[in-house]
């Protein structure tokens, strides 16, 4: 993924909801990477132990990105600053409210359409594949996500486009060994794929703790 790593420097890529693990494994990969980092999560305490990872790389926004007037209102104030990659790890960081991050997701999307615009940027939405013996309502959820994107690729009349990663949790391993498998993917679907005329709407399924 080498050629992916030399796009990423000068870009500005925002992660919503990224006080989890693997935010900590994106934020620090991609701001040592040469990426302008914004980091959102409800809890500050968590925004400001990414930031201290990279300094002068990761700025931190203390929001919660689960209240659809809250992405509303980050969209007013972002206006067109232009972001390159907005990731989204609420399925992760909410498993426990997945119908919730469904509408989070779009509303986050929906309100900083302006500044991807801007960037001619891209979206990728961080989805866990579920477990076994997962629960009906998890399984269901789950893959309305793993559908969403192209749905809002749509919505946007294909020009935005909308990856998926998927989690598999990983037997075996670490979790910082599972973990560290995410970022290539990430930079790949972030800013791997051809633009213009590429893929609007992709998924790639990797082998990671998700949690």
């Amino acid at each position: 993924m080498s050629g992916s790593m030399s796009h990423v420097a000068g870009k500005t890529v925002l992660i919503a909801a990224a006080g989890c693990a693997p935010g900590v494994v994106l934020a620090q990969g991609l701001a040592r990477a040469g990426a302008q980092v914004v980091v959102v999560d409800r809890e500050d305490r968590r925004c400001q132990a990414l930031a201290r990872l990279v300094p002068g790389r990761i700025e931190t926004l203390a929001l919660d990105v689960m209240r659809p007037s809250v992405c509303a209102r980050l969209g007013d104030l972002w206006g067109g600053t232009p972001i390159d990659v907005l990731v989204h790890l609420q399925p992760l960081r909410m498993a426990g409210r997945l119908g919730a991050v469904t509408m989070a997701v779009s509303a986050l999307t929906r309100a900083l359409r302006p500044g991807l615009a801007a960037a001619r940027g891209r979206v990728l939405i961080v989805n866990a594949v579920p477990c076994a013996g997962a629960e009906a309502a998890e399984r269901a959820c789950r893959l309305g996500l793993d559908h969403l994107g192209g749905y809002l690729a749509e919505e946007a009349g294909g020009a935005l486009p909308v990856h998926t990663l998927r989690l598999m949790r990983a037997a075996g391993a670490g979790k910082a060994a599972a973990l560290s498998v995410l970022l290539d993917p990430a930079l790949f679907l972030g800013f791997g794929l051809a633009q213009g005329g590429g893929m609007r709407a992709s998924s790639i399924t990797v082998c990671a703790a998700c949690d």
